[in-house]
């Protein structure tokens, strides 16, 4: 999916506001961080694409970064316990680090999860498949170091030798992704 040139206009799209200065209005009236934690939660919960719900995330945080809540002080004196108790149990940008992290590694499952890779390369079918080692089935498959240790330690078959290095057949990881989907 391609996003447009005016981000303002995507989120406003996907989000059916009417306006940015809603957001900004929506954000400067949420007195605590639990009440902007609900609405940004409500808020992304509503877009379905996981790329728009990245960029509305990034996009509430600059905002929430650039936007002063100001408290009425004599509201804040007479509960100011309370509003103390929203700071330390609640920190929208905890929040959103926090769904941004989730987000992207769901967005990186499911990209490597719809990726099988087919290693034809005109062989001869009687021909043995080479085991490959750790950094090319990275670079064949397009998965990070991390990326692939996760995977061996949710069954990514593999093959050892005698000093412990590890290799890989492509045939057997296109099938385990197959039944892992």
């Amino acid at each position: 999916m391609k996003i447009t040139q005016n981000i303002d206009l995507t989120i406003l799209n996907y989000t059916q506001s009417p306006n940015v200065k809603y957001f900004k209005n929506k954000i400067r009236s949420l007195c605590t961080n639990e009440e902007l934690i609900i609405f940004l939660d409500e808020t992304t919960n509503s877009i379905k694409e996981t790329e728009i719900k990245i960029l509305f995330l990034h996009y509430m945080k600059k905002l929430i970064m650039q936007i002063d809540r100001i408290l009425d002080e004599w509201h804040y004196r007479a509960f100011q316990f309370e509003y103390d108790q929203d700071r330390l149990n609640f920190d929208p940008e905890l929040w959103i680090r926090a769904e941004l992290e989730f987000l992207e590694a769901l967005q990186n499952f499911n990209s490597a999860k719809n990726t099988l890779v087919t290693y034809d390369m005109e062989q001869n079918l009687n021909t043995p498949m080479p085991l490959l080692r750790h950094k090319d089935i990275g670079k064949l498959f397009n998965w990070s170091a991390s990326s692939l240790n996760r995977r061996i330690a949710l069954g990514l078959p593999f093959h050892s030798d005698p000093i412990g290095a590890k290799f890989f057949d492509v045939n057997e990881i296109n099938e385990w992704i197959k039944e892992n989907n």
